[in-house]
């Protein structure tokens, strides 16, 4: 059983303007990248996830210090910007298309130079299951590159090829925490396997949740309506000074092509999956064990028409915070006395299975799921959480959760 965001939608009553309506058509209709087409995803699945400290070793990546980058309160392009045209001519050459062969099929996606070192960086979903690797530069030399380690938690993978008969062109990583709604941003990749192209947009929105290859989440994710295609996976995400901000990776879409709604990576998450892939070979993951509502309290109340107050009272839950549906048997959070589902009530249109309900994580208030994910993801293995947990029709209590290792599979 997974860590994982429940949100099932009956054919019940709508509400807050339409908003079940809209969020079904979305999560039905997520899509992702990957070899061989296009495969539906669901918005349902989330792990909850942190990244342990990067072992020491000799990692070389070009990056800018967030010092060094504009504010929120600049221009939206910023000090340093660049026009489109140069900054393809500048970093184009450091794009690559990634050609796999697997099962005596093809296919593949997109990726980036990360060093001199010759490592490059991809999405995890794009090499899964390869038997052959091959990246192919913009001047169509190719190479064939090992692999040198995968995370499907955050959907990244690194590559690295030996003899590339020219120099290797890395790009900068930027800082996707100072990146805001409204900002321009470019993507560069081979979509549909056309070639080397180019497309710009802007953010369209931050903090996203967005469904790792293991059914896990991935938080945080960048959404753009830069065109983003099949193939354009592992390819960069670029803000106006042509800094690396995020890894393309998903499109929602009805049509299986681009929509308007891209998500990446967020590049600060993918600097730390990278030192340690580089390093170890691996990423360690923190490890909750629980099922939650998407949902959070406060929501339902909304979609209930009814306040916070008023919802409290008549289901006996607390005013805030994010439902726990199930735990994994024997999992940290079971091991530390949090209960899931013990009942299924119909709240708004949707059957919403009660259980504990987490309204504090550190002394930090909780109003849904996505934000005990934040805090899990800010932590790792080994790491103490103290949860504010409140039974239905029960009084607050305390429980201390030592996070586990995440599984490489939802079990």
């Amino acid at each position: 059983m997974p860590d994982r965001i429940w949100f099932r939608i009956s054919g019940g009553r709508r509400s807050a303007g339409g908003r079940f309506s809209a969020l079904k058509t979305a999560l039905t209709s997520l899509v992702s990248a990957v070899i061989g087409g296009l495969v539906a995803i669901l918005l349902v699945a989330a792990g909850v996830l942190g990244i342990d400290d990067a072992p020491t070793g000799d990692v070389t990546i070009n990056e800018v210090a967030p010092e060094s980058l504009p504010r929120s309160d600049a221009p939206a392009a910023g000090p340093g910007a660049l026009p489109v045209r140069e900054i393809y001519t500048r970093d184009g050459p450091g794009v690559v298309s990634v050609e796999v062969q697997s099962n005596g099929s093809l296919g593949g996606g997109s990726g980036f130079v990360l060093d001199e070192s010759g490592h490059i960086l991809t999405n995890q979903h794009v090499i899964d299951g390869a038997e052959r690797v091959l990246i192919q530069f913009s001047s169509g030399a190719r190479a064939e590159a090992e692999i040198v380690g995968e995370d499907p938690s955050t959907d990244i993978a690194v590559l690295r090829v030996e003899e590339t008969g020219e120099p290797l062109v890395p790009l900068t990583l930027g800082d996707s925490d100072s990146v805001r709604v409204g900002d321009p941003v470019i993507a560069i990749g081979n979509p549909l396997n056309v070639g080397a192209s180019v497309t710009t947009g802007i953010v369209s929105g931050i903090g996203r949740a967005i469904k790792a290859p293991n059914d896990f989440t991935i938080d945080g994710a960048i959404q753009t309506d830069a065109a983003i295609n099949p193939g354009n996976s592992g390819g960069p995400l670029l803000d106006a000074r042509g800094l690396v901000v995020g890894v393309n990776s998903q499109i929602i879409s009805e049509t299986g092509g681009f929509q308007g709604v891209g998500f990446a990576v967020p590049i600060n998450t993918v600097k730390d999956v990278v030192r340690q892939l580089i390093t170890t070979g691996e990423v360690r993951h923190g490890y909750l064990g629980v099922q939650m509502f998407s949902v959070g309290v406060e929501e339902l109340a909304a979609y209930s028409g009814l306040s916070p107050e008023e919802f409290s009272r008549e289901h006996g839950l607390p005013e805030n915070g994010a439902i726990v549906t199930d735990v994994v048997p024997d999992g940290p959070a079971d091991r530390a006395g949090i209960r899931g589902g013990r009942e299924e009530r119909e709240i708004a249109g949707l059957p919403v299975p009660i259980g504990d309900v987490i309204t504090e994580i550190d002394g930090e208030p909780v109003r849904d799921s996505e934000d005990v994910i934040r805090a899990v993801n800010a932590s790792r293995p080994g790491d103490e959480l103290d949860l504010t947990v409140v039974s239905p029709g029960g009084e607050p209590r305390t429980e201390r959760v030592t996070l586990g290792v995440q599984p490489s599979q939802t079990p």
